[in-house]
């Protein structure tokens, strides 16, 4: 697996960007604190979170799921913080309000989503910036996205570098919750977006070489969950992922089946 290049892999105006969140899972991969019916306002950009003694820092990622009001649920990176509110960057500017919910670790120090890219900034060869989140700089690829329109649903492989030791480290944290885990159920967004729409802060002097950033442009995303680990060594580790309909024990239902799935359909056998 290549290492991360210095200059965003030698982008043009048309280059796409892959970046990658993995959300643990509740109760699963960590203890969760739930905080439920927080009042939140956008103005522009800015949206004000008010959580009373929230002790939160900034730089800690959070997943918002808003239930009021015309906030964007997705991934946000705290920006600032006061005793009883803290900010973070919404992705369009607006006026809103209402209610937002979401989890932190018990131990709010301890992360509860990751961020990463395959690749480095091109100020100062640092994690690359999108939507006003960090992306860390790590070896990944990801394959096996295609669907082959024969009924079968693409199984991608994730696969991240472990020379530094850093993905073990993350199982080894998250196995301490449920032993033997290894982040299996965690969701994957794979995201999008063109060189020229990525965060000003990445290039020299913020300016964006290759057009003008617009943190609401990107690809579709896609949305996949760790089914398992299939490698871990000092090297890499690799996982399978999976559609949300083809989780364990996870059905799709009233699905029709005919006979070019299983030649059986409609037939009874006496036995």
């Amino acid at each position: 697996m290549s290492t991360p290049t210095a200059e965003l892999q030698e982008l043009t105006n048309k280059s796409i960007i892959e970046l990658y969140s993995v959300e643990l899972k509740a109760d699963v991969h960590y203890t969760k604190s739930a905080k439920t019916g927080c009042a939140y306002s956008q103005s522009g950009t800015t949206i004000t979170i008010t959580l009373n003694s929230h002790g939160f820092s900034a730089g800690l990622i959070l997943s918002l799921d808003f239930s009021s009001g015309n906030g964007i649920d997705g991934v946000y990176t705290i920006q600032t913080v006061a005793t009883n509110t803290f900010t973070v960057t919404g992705t369009t500017s607006q006026s809103t309000s209402g209610n937002v919910s979401f989890n932190v670790n018990s131990s709010i120090t301890v992360p509860t989503v990751y961020l990463f890219h395959a690749g480095n900034n091109m100020k100062d060869s640092l994690d690359i910036v999108w939507q006003s989140n960090t992306y860390t700089r790590i070896p990944v690829k990801a394959d096996g996205f295609k669907y082959t329109g024969k009924g079968k649903l693409p199984r991608p492989t994730l696969t991240f570098s472990n020379l530094l030791g850093t993905i073990t480290a993350i199982l080894q944290l998250t196995n301490k919750t449920t032993a033997f885990s290894d982040l299996s159920g965690a969701k994957v967004t794979r995201r999008r977006t063109l060189s020229r729409f990525l965060d000003a802060s990445n290039f020299p002097s913020s300016v964006n070489p290759f057009g003008t950033p617009d943190a609401s442009s990107e690809l579709p995303r896609e949305i996949y969950f760790i089914e398992r680990k299939t490698t871990e060594n000092k090297n890499v580790v690799s996982f399978e992922m999976v559609g949300s309909f083809d989780l364990f024990g996870v059905a799709a239902p009233k699905k029709l089946v005919t006979r070019a799935d299983f030649a059986g359909v409609g037939t009874f056998v006496n036995a």
